[in-house]
């Protein structure tokens, strides 16, 4: 068959070539500046589940319990309805404006640049303490499994980062199948806790009056369990790796909102079933003391999943704050060098991960010479995730029209009243933050 020009000159057999010669290599393909979108529904939701459910639900159901006793029922369902509204925002901004940087995305698409670039700040230095404060709080349960309890806290937590950040490493579509099995891990786990408390200990006797002056009191709790609700901000920082956003994310935050609440419930429900309110494992080690009291003999598993628990809450948190650092080189923010992707697959390099978990484990050893402690860690980082909310919902407001803009704006302005119960030394932090990110994109520019 006689071949045409096209044809002889693509087999390299074209005039002027060698015989038994390749082509000339065209151009190099130009490196991704997206991620491949590889996540789908089943892998989504584990991550969703395994970045919401951690230390909240850990020790959030007995320092409620401890502050209104049975009435600490209501404190969670009353956390759950107020979750909806804020939920709805981060649904439907995820869907439309998929993104690496997360809320900052968000801020950027309403507000421009610079306001973006102090958001980006303000994340950067939240996870700078939560994520180090997970870490610990996984350092803690370590040393309760027998025979590890002369392992420092701090140790055990800056291993559990240097695994949480080789797992994310890995890539995106083997990370994601690791969060799928984690995630059915601590589910299952915490559901069987919950049902080991919950058998032979009578739990209807346990519900909460159903009168007015006992969900007033529930409501005085409502401080104490919605830090378990935050976590679904941090998921916005993974909706570029949909293969579908605008399906999947809405029906991931309603899925996996249902799961974390079931469990939330089933487990409030049996700490005030089979503990004391003034039993001090209460507020230390609920789940633990729960499954003690029932089975003391399975008391050491509750510290094994615990741990569990929190390697897989510190894989979706690394992976969260790795891309925030990669949207933030990308833009400018943070040397660039961090923003390049791998050109065959698409997905954040190693130096990202690595320059996360290398800060963290820094932040971590400080608290072993009593810099810092857990508690500094986790109350102004939990603060500024709840301001996190508020951004969200302004840009929202900022998005809409009619009835929804108005809507938004009511969220935005309840957001904004509650978060003038923090202490003035959180509301500073937040703004020097948001000061210090605004101003230096303002010079860059």
């Amino acid at each position: 068959m006689t071949a045409t020009p096209q044809s002889a000159s693509a087999s390299g057999d074209g005039p002027g070539a060698q015989p038994g010669t390749a082509p000339a290599p065209g151009p190099a393909a130009a490196p991704p500046t997206r991620m491949a979108g590889h996540l789908r529904l089943p892998g989504a939701v584990a991550l969703a589940i395994t970045i919401v459910v951690g230390s909240g639900a850990l020790v959030s159901p007995g320092v409620a319990f401890q502050q209104t006793g049975s009435a600490a029922l209501y404190a969670w369902l009353i956390a759950a309805a107020v979750t909806v509204p804020l939920l709805v925002v981060f649904a439907r901004l995820g869907a439309e404006l998929p993104n690496a940087g997360g809320v900052a995305g968000f801020v950027q698409e309403g507000f421009g640049r610079s306001w973006a670039a102090g958001v980006e700040v303000m994340l950067l230095g939240t996870f700078s303490l939560g994520i180090p404060g997970i870490a610990l709080t996984g350092g803690y349960y370590f040393q309760q499994i027998p025979g590890l309890g002369a392992v420092p806290a701090w140790l055990a937590g800056i291993v559990l980062l240097a695994m949480a950040g080789a797992v994310v490493a890995i890539g995106g579509a083997v990370s994601s199948r690791i969060q799928l099995v984690l995630a059915l891990l601590m589910t299952a786990g915490l559901v069987a806790a919950a049902l080991v408390g919950l058998s032979g200990g009578a739990p209807a006797d346990h519900l909460p009056p159903a009168e007015l002056g006992s969900l007033a009191t529930g409501v005085t709790a409502l401080g104490a369990v919605f830090f378990a609700f935050t976590g679904w901000e941090m998921l916005s920082f993974t909706t570029e790796e949909y293969a579908n956003p605008r399906r999947d994310f809405p029906r991931v935050v309603v899925i996996s909102f249902v799961v974390v609440t079931t469990l939330y419930v089933l487990l409030a429900w049996a700490v005030q079933t089979r503990l004391e309110e003034g039993d001090p494992a209460a507020a230390s080690a609920p789940i633990h003391a729960v499954v003690a009291a029932a089975a003391p003999g399975l008391a050491w598993v509750v510290s094994v999943l615990g741990v569990v628990i929190i390697a897989a809450n510190l894989v979706g948190a690394v992976w969260a704050a790795s891309r925030l650092v990669m949207s933030s080189a990308r833009e400018g923010l943070l040397p660039k060098p961090l923003a390049r992707l791998s050109t065959a697959k698409g997905t954040p390099p190693r130096r990202a991960v690595a320059v996360c978990v290398a800060f963290f484990a820094a932040v971590a050893l400080c608290t072993a010479t009593e810099v810092v402690s857990l508690a500094d860690l986790l109350t102004v980082a939990g603060g500024n995730f709840f301001l996190l909310y508020l951004f969200a919902a302004v840009v929202y407001a900022r998005l809409r029209t009619g009835a929804r803009r108005y809507a938004g704006a009511a969220v935005a302005l309840t957001l904004a009243l509650l978060s003038l119960t923090f202490g003035a030394a959180q509301l500073v932090y937040a703004a020097v933050l948001l000061a210090a990110g605004f101003l230096l994109s303002r010079r860059a520019a």
